[in-house]
């Protein structure tokens, strides 16, 4: 069969189905740049030889097919006529057909999308391990902060026993069920010898002003931990417990508060009084919703509410 000069550019999967013992087919001097496994293979089992010349033949991994067949029992006429064009790999652009070998470049192929893959899956491993060890990773990178800046921890010489209270316990109302469900039980659990804690407004002293009270307490108390939400920073009263409580950080030049965010909250609802504090390198901690991140944040809380450090303004911020 004769087809050249026809000025075809396409071969439909159909054009050879009632050909089934063609010989010799002729394709030279057409527009053809791919060939369909599927349109040969009614003649497959008959053709003998095959003439592609003068064709813009777009030299890549579909050919495969196609010159696997005819390393076999087809014979290619022309050869030196039968050229890959500019379009095809770049290293057999204008190279005869019979030079490309796609096992060669196409195996390349293969061995980067494994590459890549495997590199992919990797970095997925790695940033899962990084979210499920943050906590860590991130305290670690903080003491190594510590390390490079050459600070030396100072302890106050008091422990509990020296003041009126244990713990002062500061949150919004609403937040109050996470405090009596997670934080009081955990302190009840972790921390039997604190014995003496105010747990909100409750327990405040009475017969004194509401803001002497808070003043009265925090001043008076070993530790006091500072519970910050969402709805809590927005809140005007518990705003000036906070700046009562950052007032007697900076008068007694000790770590005795404790930060704890029950949430993210955005950097343009954290109020100024609030991010003055923690700008100074203050110690504070973020509630987790991980089971892993949560043993590790009970166990960094216990470990600062031990503990009372004085303050030092070489601690670099978290």
């Amino acid at each position: 069969m004769n087809l050249q000069g026809n000025f075809l550019s396409y071969l439909d999967e159909a054009t050879f189905s009632n050909n089934a013992k063609l010989t010799t087919l002729s394709l030279a001097n057409n527009k053809l740049t791919r060939f369909n496994q599927s349109t040969f293979q009614p003649i497959k089992p008959s053709l003998s030889s095959i003439d592609l010349s003068n064709n813009p033949i777009n030299c890549n991994c579909d050919l495969k097919g196609l010159l696997d067949w005819l390393s076999g029992s087809l014979q290619l006429l022309n050869e030196d006529e039968t050229i890959c064009s500019l379009a095809s790999l770049d290293s057999v652009g204008e190279k005869p057909l019979l030079d490309f070998d796609p096992n060669e470049l196409c195996g390349l192929n293969i061995v980067l999308i494994c590459v890549l893959s495997l590199a992919a899956i990797c970095f997925v491993v790695m940033v899962g391990f990084v979210y499920h060890n943050r906590w860590q990773l991130r305290f670690k990178l903080y003491l190594l902060k510590l390390a490079v800046r050459g600070y030396n921890e100072l302890r106050d010489a008091r422990d509990h026993n020296d003041y009126e209270f244990d713990l002062n316990i500061i949150f919004y109302d609403d937040d109050e069920h996470w405090i009596r469900e997670q934080l009081q039980p955990a302190f009840e659990e972790r921390l039997p010898q604190f014995e003496r804690n105010v747990f909100g407004d409750d327990d405040l002293v009475i017969g004194m002003h509401y803001l002497d009270s808070v003043d009265y307490v925090v001043s008076r108390s070993y530790k006091t931990v500072i519970v910050l939400s969402r709805a809590a920073v927005r809140d005007r009263w518990f705003m000036l417990k906070l700046r009562i409580a950052m007032d007697h950080v900076s008068d007694t030049q000790t770590e005795f508060v404790v930060v704890l965010f029950l949430e993210d909250i955005p950097d343009d609802e954290i109020p100024f009084l609030a991010r003055l504090y923690l700008s100074d390198g203050r110690p504070f901690l973020h509630w987790p919703n991980d089971e892993r991140g949560q043993e590790y944040f009970w166990n960094e809380l216990v470990k600062s509410l031990t503990i009372n450090l004085r303050t030092n303004d070489l601690i670099p911020n978290e």
